[in-house]
């Protein structure tokens, strides 16, 4: 994040109803640290299932340095706004869970601390684009957790029934949608979702927006960019063929879809083997996952859906061993490990995409030995936002509402992008920042 940004960032918080300039600041290190030969007890919220058993690990190797897993409430901004609110109360977690877009959001409300003093030096084990997603104002904020690129997941079977391969660009994706449905109209190639504002973001990024820039202290809002219309319009002639669903994901009708094959493709995420057993418990070996299709043959470039980090609260009365956890667990191959073995992560650490963990694929993709080689090469090619927005979350609320009804009234999408840039830009400007037009 450029040099001032953040000093105007918390006020565009408004969402939260909670005034950076209203928050406390860190609590000191507590005596009673793990060098004093007391054990030090942290606490750490997240919601990931199977993160239990990495706590454990941490556990059994560090005995002066206890964690408590606490899972919370609610998830993603729920659980930020709590965060928020509970930050001059001085009851938050010593570590949090917080996804990568997210983050400026607690850095300006003063809920997260700067690390530098805490860690090694990461610039040998992460990607300038990995850590770009965890520093701000030359500050370092966590240990980045994992790299999500987009991917597409097919039905191997029925791709092989009507001779297909996997799509390797948007045209051919739209080609072997017509294909998949003129043999069996009950079958579609995927669906829209209006329902995952981070899915169309990944989307808008392979395709080269930046939703939001800044300079100084202006910032540029650019929702409704060229680069996010042109993929509007194509997922809009998709739709309007009947050639995708316009069920969201996770819906109850778009898992009976994706279970039953009526869906025969997914542009989902790294983590999607994670989730495909809860949406798809009968077809477990029958999906493969490849690149996500391109704008033009042979160009590379991915987006991201996900990716966290964790944080040090400042209410944590020992930064200095939250720091080493958050260290241990992302950044080191003892952590990572037990992440990729129980959470299914996908390392950010770039060492750690190497580690023998990953020679095994997920358990639900077994038949795909080479699911996290593929993983490895489709990081490479990740291109993000050159930052995420101070109000990301009122952006992602517009998306949903906003095509959620485009969807529903048969009204174009790209018009759906003019009301996301407006209430974007409308709150920016209401919450005191300077946005240029």
């Amino acid at each position: 994040m450029r040099k001032n940004t953040l000093r105007n960032l918390g006020a565009a918080i408004g969402v939260f109803a909670v005034a950076a300039a209203a928050l406390t600041g860190c609590s000191s290190p507590g005596a009673d640290s793990a060098n004093s030969g007391k054990v030090v007890h942290l606490t750490f919220t997240n919601w990931d299932g199977g993160m239990q058993t990495v706590v454990d690990a941490w556990n059994k190797a560090n005995p002066k340095i206890q964690v408590k897993l606490i899972k919370p409430a609610g998830t993603g901004y729920t659980l930020y706004n709590k965060l928020i609110t509970n930050n001059k109360a001085g009851t938050n977690p010593d570590v949090t869970e917080v996804e990568y877009q997210a983050l400026p959001a607690l850095i300006a409300n003063n809920v997260v601390v700067s690390l530098d003093k805490y860690l090694p030096d990461l610039s040998s084990s992460f990607s300038k684009s990995q850590l770009a997603q965890v520093q701000f104002e030359g500050k370092t904020y966590g240990v980045p957790q994992n790299v999500c690129p987009m991917i597409f997941f097919y039905r191997k079977d029925i791709f092989d029934t009507l001779g297909l391969k996997p799509p390797t660009t948007w045209d051919e994706y739209a080609a072997d949608a017509a294909t998949i449905h003129n043999a069996n109209p009950a079958q579609q190639i995927g669906n829209f979702t209006a329902a995952d504002p981070g899915w169309f973001a990944g989307l808008a990024q392979q395709a080269g927006a930046n939703w939001w820039t800044t300079s100084g202290s202006t910032w540029k809002v650019d929702i409704n960019d060229a680069a996010t219309k042109k993929v509007a319009d194509y997922w809009q002639g998709l739709i309007d063929k009947g050639l995708v669903s316009p069920q969201p994901n996770w819906s109850a009708q778009w898992n009976t879809d994706m279970n039953s094959g009526a869906l025969v493709g997914w542009v989902g995420a790294q983590w999607g083997p994670n989730q495909l057993p809860s949406i798809a418990k009968d077809t477990a070996g029958k999906w493969e996952a490849a690149a996500l299709p391109a704008w033009s043959a042979g160009d590379k470039q991915v987006g991201i859906w996900g990716g966290e980090t964790e944080a040090v609260t400042a209410n944590s009365k020992y930064p200095a061993e939250a720091a080493k956890f958050v260290n241990w667990m992302n950044g080191t191959d003892a952590g990572l490990t037990s992440l990729i073995k129980n959470v299914q992560v996908f390392p950010a650490s770039t060492s750690g995409q190497s580690l023998p963990a990953l020679k095994s694929p997920p358990p639900f993709m077994s038949n795909q030995t080479d699911y996290n080689t593929l993983m490895a090469a489709q990081a490479k090619n990740v291109r993000t936002f050159q930052i995420w927005g101070p109000n990301a979350n009122v952006t992602f609320d517009s998306y949903s509402n906003a095509f959620g009804t485009a969807l529903q009234n048969k009204t174009a999408l790209s018009a759906a992008l003019d009301t996301m840039q407006s209430a974007t830009v409308t709150d920016m400007k209401k919450l005191g920042f300077k946005v240029s037009q």
